[in-house]
């Protein structure tokens, strides 16, 4: 009988050491640590080049690396209502562009005032050169192209510039002035404005504080 009640003592502390020893959380010893950099939006800039060029303000940002300096997300919010022209010198007609570009048959900025741009993959080419994979996000409509760019570390901030970025337009469904419009308007009969977007990017973001 005590030989019994012994065993049973003995299987249920087993027990026990299983069940607190199961519970212990588990060391990721392949665990590694981030470095986010912000983007400072006073001191990035988006060029757009469409026939005509202009610049386009970043909202937000951040890039993330991992502590071995590589770096593996890139997130900006653009804000649409910022863009503008820079190669018209005359006033009314420099408006006049920069209120099409925000209305309904462009990037009708009333409803969308914010595009976007998530990363999928950053792929090292050589030294400071990176192939960025990515949703261009306008419209709600998420687009995925890649490009190239250079990212470098300095001190505490980070410098990302991009070479040329290649859209088209008409992917989403901006067609107004296009030649390939389907049901173009009786007021844009007699002139063509390009599909392709041109985009350069010159990034600086610092190290976020802890």
């Amino acid at each position: 009988m005590r030989l019994s009640i012994l065993y049973k003592v003995i299987i249920l502390i087993l027990f026990l050491e299983l069940f607190i020893f199961a519970s212990k959380p588990k060391m990721n010893t392949q665990e590694k640590d981030y470095n986010t950099y912000i983007l400072d939006t006073a001191m990035s800039k988006l060029h757009w080049n469409c026939a005509h060029f202009g610049l386009i303000k970043f909202k937000e940002g951040e890039i993330i690396l991992e502590n071995d300096k590589n770096p593996i997300k890139a997130n900006f919010t653009i804000d649409m209502k910022s863009i503008i022209n820079t190669d018209i010198d005359n006033k009314l007609l420099q408006g006049t562009l920069q209120n099409v570009l925000r209305s309904v048959e462009f990037f009708h900025t009333k409803v969308y005032p914010d595009a976007h741009f998530e990363s999928h993959s950053i792929d090292k080419i050589n030294k400071d050169n990176y192939k960025i994979t990515g949703d261009f996000i306008i419209f709600e409509t998420g687009i995925c192209h890649d490009f190239e760019g250079i990212i470098e570390l300095k001190n505490d901030s980070l410098y990302f510039n991009t070479k040329t970025i290649i859209l088209n337009r008409t992917d989403w469904g901006i067609f107004y002035g296009s030649a390939n419009n389907p049901n173009p308007k009786e007021e844009e009969e007699g002139f063509v404005v390009t599909d392709t977007i041109l985009l350069d990017a010159h990034i600086q973001a610092y190290m976020k504080s802890e």
